[in-house]
């Protein structure tokens, strides 16, 4: 794999060590990979194996492994797998022109970062990748290793959930190159589930008299990744809008369209909707909405830093379907009534969320909101309750409760006893950063949790450089924290071999 690219060229001249980690992930920045598009960066995964004479192969859903043979004298150390997946969350800026399936990355050095012009980085989890590849050109001292990546862990998580059990991996440890805390180890995270409510919405078949087109734009919210940033209080789009509606009074406005949120992984940064006003109180609907607005963002001024717009404007053009008051009035309700957000703190870990739920996507299929909801729990009977609760909401608003197949994924409970991979990795973490590292559980998603539970008695664990704002385009690497964490990675690998 090569940067061809000649803005990423340059940026690639300003980097330094590990050089060829950087070149990796240059190059893996030129390559499509959003989530369901696998195949360009599959086949040039094989085809890079194939060229330096290593051992790769898929799977049935298209999961990459490449082995990497023992170092002389060292064939019986417990083998290693380093696992990343091959996606990327797809997002950019409004303004800008982009097409994921097509274009390459283009990075900016931003200080002591690395990021994106105007797009999601990739560093989620392209570093990971390259952090991997870059080891079959590394000359160190290691027992077997084994590279596995996975597809789409960011929407459907298919790559763990359908990865080969029959004797695909042969690692006694695993460790997962997914996590974006430099210098900490993580030993345990969130199971998770997605569910779909559908409300049917009554469409008026004759438009009313003496009406008036307004659109509604939200967008610039931060957004965030619904696990790791969902604490940090950042406002929901789709929730904000709904507020801004209701908060119109004695203006019988009428629904026409409404689209809210981009991924079940990522906080609603933007939402769109318009609507039919009675045309002598559209001047009192935009007032309305503004003065709301205006409340709404102070309850966010230190939190939405980004620079949050509101467009509020008449349209010449005409609805293409229209819904009546009643379930104009419902369909925001319906909105603001699901809870988003932390749900409950962890008893027993202090300062780590439990349970939360993150009102995802929402918009208008065939006559019904259907409205995607992601709860994350560390906590089986947790998980439980909000599935229940979601259930409760579905039967007493007469939503449709839909469980998508193979949404749900399981805890990775931490292992903190006897824990010999746990033991090394403190040790080798200890030697490059001169002191002990932080080991934490996260709430988030990872799918070391789903494969470990196909593979007995594989012990995983889960590192990563410096990832700020994932799922968002302002996603950032920290660049001196790639060189720690792959130096810490090796340290490792050495450890287990001797």
């Amino acid at each position: 794999m090569e940067v061809t690219n000649e803005n990423n060229k340059k940026v690639l001249k300003q980097l330094t060590d590990p050089k060829k980690v950087w070149e990796l992930f240059l190059a893996l920045c030129e390559i499509p990979r959003a989530s369901g598009n696998m195949k360009g960066i599959r086949e040039a995964l094989l085809g890079h194996a194939k060229k330096l004479n290593f051992e790769a192969k898929t799977d049935e859903v298209g999961n990459v492994l490449i082995k990497i043979p023992a170092s002389k004298g060292k064939e019986k150390k417990p083998s290693v797998c380093l696992q990343g997946h091959m996606d990327m969350v797809a997002t950019k800026d409004e303004n800008i022109e982009f097409d994921f399936a097509t274009d390459p990355i283009t990075t900016k050095i931003d200080g002591e970062w690395l990021t994106a012009e105007g797009t999601t980085l990739g560093a989620d989890n392209g570093i990971g990748i390259a952090l991997g590849l870059a080891l079959l050109e590394e000359d160190f001292k290691h027992g077997p290793l084994e590279l596995l990546f996975t597809v789409d862990e960011e929407t459907t998580m298919e790559g763990a959930f359908k990865v080969d059990q029959n004797g695909f991996i042969n690692s006694k440890y695993m460790i997962n190159i997914d996590s974006e805390e430099d210098g900490t180890i993580c030993f345990g995270s969130a199971g998770g589930f997605e569910r779909n409510l559908r409300l049917p919405l009554n469409e008026i078949e004759k438009i009313p008299e003496g009406m008036k087109r307004v659109d509604l734009y939200l967008h610039e919210l931060l957004g965030g990744h619904t696990g790791v940033q969902i604490h940090e209080n950042r406002a929901n789009a789709i929730k904000w809008v709904s507020r801004l509606l209701l908060g119109v009074e004695n203006i019988d406005y009428l629904l026409a369209s409404f689209t809210g949120g981009h991924a079940k992984n990522a906080i609603p940064s933007s939402a769109k909707a318009s609507f039919l006003v009675p045309e002598e109180s559209v001047n009192d609907f935009k007032e309305s909405i503004n003065a709301t607005h205006k409340h709404i963002m102070k309850e966010f001024e230190v939190v939405e830093t980004k620079g949050v717009i509101l467009e509020v404007t008449d349209s010449e053009e005409d609805a293409e379907k229209v819904y009546d008051r009643k379930t104009t009035l419902k369909f925001f309700q319906f909105l603001l009534a699901i809870p988003h957000g932390v749900i409950r703190m962890s008893p027993d870990v202090e300062g780590l969320v439990e349970s939360s739920q993150s009102v995802s996507i929402a918009k208008i299929v065939d006559e019904v909101l259907d409205v995607l909801i992601f709860a994350r729990s560390s906590s089986l009977s947790q998980m439980q309750l909000l599935k229940e609760k979601i259930r409760a909401i579905a039967r007493l608003s007469g939503a449709e409760y839909v469980e998508p197949e193979g949404s749900d994924f399981p805890p990775w409970q931490p292992q903190l006893r006897n824990n010999l991979l746990l033991d090394i990795m403190k040790k080798s973490y200890t030697q490059v950063y001169k002191k002990e590292p932080h080991c934490y559980a996260i709430h988030a998603g990872l799918e070391c949790s789903i494969i470990q539970s196909f593979y007995q008695g594989m012990t995983p664990l889960s590192i990563g450089p410096t990832i700020i704002n994932p799922h968002t385009t302002q996603e950032s690497l920290q660049i001196s924290t790639v060189n720690t964490s792959y130096e810490a990675l090796k340290k490792t690998l050495e450890l287990i071999a001797k």
